[in-house]
């Protein structure tokens, strides 16, 4: 019995490692279209009233940080060690940015060994 849940879990995590970039594009998918649908009518493609068409609503900075400045990986990285067990949309709460932005950025530093997920939602540091 052991021996075929062993075989199970590792069938099941060599299934959910291949799926795990769909879940990325995924979630990149309809974070663009929660955008896109802000900017533009949903059927006609016709700006809505009011709608801003500046890259930013608060004016930040967007692309690469400038030299010295922290990457979101290091901001988050650094999160991570304040407050093991934190959840992406409590780090993106804290570094005021979209949830969606966290996505790539975790599964990178996971990736790297630099994290690790504790439970479902929260991450630690790699030991």
């Amino acid at each position: 019995m052991a021996e075929l849940v062993s075989r199970v879990l590792k069938d099941l995590r060599a299934r959910q490692k291949e799926l795990q970039p769909l879940v990325e594009e995924y979630r990149e998918v309809e974070s663009t279209i929660d955008a896109l649908e802000q900017t533009v009518g949903p059927a006609d493609g016709t700006p809505r009233r009011g709608a801003r068409r500046t890259s930013s609503s608060t004016g930040a900075r967007r692309g690469r940080p400038r030299k010295g400045e922290p990457t979101r990986s290091d901001q988050f990285l650094a999160l991570v060690r304040e407050h093991p067990g934190i959840s992406i949309s409590e780090a993106a709460q804290r570094m005021s940015v979209q949830p969606t932005s966290l996505y790539r950025v975790s599964a990178r530093l996971e990736q790297e060994g630099r994290i690790a997920r504790e439970g479902k939602r929260g991450f630690v540091p790699a030991t």
